[in-house]
């Protein structure tokens, strides 16, 4: 009998009323002090938090009781939890050794034992709901949101497979669709509903790696439906990392060519090149934005505008370049208001460690560009003209999201702890109301966001003019 068949197991996306659950059905004769209020209290403190924020929480408050919270390596998706008493607490650590089994104790960094766990400011949170996906899966990341419909590609840890999905984050809660058994590369809507997403099948081999590397092209309009959409086209390792529809043509890009395609049902015959650049240095992913009903294109440091070819004897368009980002690289392309673009700018070669950068914005009718400090993170519109930056990977002294309104003049910030450990990776406005899509696998809903960071703890400044 192994000393694991005496843990408490609970899932590693277990609510923390659930975690404090599990250890009173077990310990609640031996440790009666489990059953104090003070622990319903931290339980709520911590009800927005991660399980392992939590379980540091309680670990560090059942040393005021003299006992000691033990997690073990189960090699599996939940935690195996011991609660032990000081002269019981070597004999529980002899005996996973014994049975080569790690652990560790729960608590909280910097406090001593006997100190009661330290609570969390609630006033630093944003009022909103959350949803996850379901137990054992996991977002790799979120692929597009067209018409309400979030499509993300994300891990099944449990069944060990890559798989698909389409939120309706229209209302609340968001709806799941069954799986989609298909990776999703690209995925681009038209304003009639058709639409054309770059799909590998998601089989994977014995090391657990995706193993077919055809990449199909389909062509359908229901996303939770793609497995039965048309096949229009297939290559190994199709590099295309944007597509875009405008004026009904679908345009697509790798890292050096761009193809315009008139008619998606007939790809192979109507595909054709339409500009291709030298590799180089330079080479980074193409970015396309269509603003005031005219198509931009971002590559290799450039931005590009698609009009009619100079010359009298010249017909149809191409690609015209208007503006040149000197010695640096740029991130998404956010087009708002009638002329204007914003985008982050970089170094091409940064140092190693460096955080900051620039929000700038030009103007595509004057050229006129001008640039704001910012955290190195994801530009992406929310609404009317608010631009908002997501960093990457913030700390505790950082925002998670840094909001500028052109309209108005105004910078807020919202900072971090407002989702509790969680930081937000993309925003989107729906009839519902603001979904935050957050790092861990959560997706939320705020509906007063905006004026939340009216908060005294959220930073707010003017724009520089």
């Amino acid at each position: 009998m192994s000393v694991l068949d005496n843990a408490v197991y609970v899932d590693w996306k277990c609510e923390s009323a659930d975690v404090l659950y599990a250890l009173r059905e077990k310990y609640i004769d031996e440790f009666p002090c489990i059953m104090q209020q003070n622990y319903d209290e931290l339980a709520e403190n911590y009800a927005a938090e991660q399980p392992e924020s939590f379980l540091d929480a309680l670990g560090q408050e059942v040393t005021s009781d003299g006992c000691f919270l033990y997690d073990a390596d189960s090699d599996s998706d939940s935690y195996a939890l011991f609660l032990v008493t000081a002269d019981k607490e070597e004999e529980l650590k002899a005996a996973l050794k014994k049975d080569k089994v790690k652990c560790k104790q729960r608590k909280q960094a910097r406090k001593r034992a006997g100190m009661p766990a330290k609570r969390i400011d609630l006033g630093k949170r944003l009022p909103c709901e959350k949803v996850s996906l379901k137990p054992g899966y996991k977002i790799d990341y979120v692929i597009d949101c067209q018409n309400g419909k979030l499509i993300l590609e994300y891990r099944n840890f449990k069944e060990r497979r890559f798989c698909s999905a389409a939120y309706d984050i229209n209302k609340w809660p968001p709806i799941q669709s069954e799986d989609i058994e298909r990776i999703i590369d690209r995925f681009v809507v038209r304003e009639d509903g058709l639409t054309v997403a770059t799909t590998r099948k998601n089989t994977v081999n014995e090391d657990e790696y995706l193993r077919d590397k055809n990449v199909q092209v389909l062509v359908g309009r229901d996303a939770e439906k793609m497995e039965e959409w048309d096949y229009v086209y297939e290559q190994e390792d199709l590099k295309w990392t944007q597509m875009i529809w405008f004026q009904g043509e679908l345009f697509a890009a790798d890292q050096n060519c761009v193809y315009q395609i008139s008619d998606v049902m007939n790809f192979t015959n109507t595909c054709k090149k339409v500009m291709e650049l030298k590799e180089g240095h330079h080479s980074w992913y193409p970015k396309f934005f269509v603003l005031n009903d005219e198509l931009y294109l971002f590559m290799h440091c450039v931005i590009y505008k698609w009009e009619k070819k100079r010359g009298f004897l010249k017909k149809g368009y191409e690609f015209t370049p208007i503006y040149k980002i000197n010695g640096h690289n740029a991130w998404e392309f956010v087009p708002f208001g009638k002329t204007k673009v914003a985008f982050q700018t970089h170094e091409l070669y940064s140092k190693r460690g460096e955080t900051k950068s620039e929000l700038t914005v030009l103007d595509t009718s004057t050229l006129e560009v001008k640039t704001y400090p910012c955290y190195r993170g994801y530009v992406q519109k929310w609404k009317d003209d608010k631009i908002c930056v997501l960093p990457i990977n913030p700390t505790s002294k950082m925002p998670i999201m840094e909001c500028f309104d052109f309209s108005t003049g105004e910078k807020r910030s919202l900072m971090y702890g407002a989702l509790g450990t969680d930081n937000v990776h993309s925003i989107f406005e729906t009839e519902a109301g603001t979904i935050l899509e957050g790092d861990c696998g959560y997706i939320y809903l705020a509906t007063q966001l905006w004026d939340f960071t009216l908060n005294s703890r959220c930073v707010i400044s003017r724009i520089p003019s």
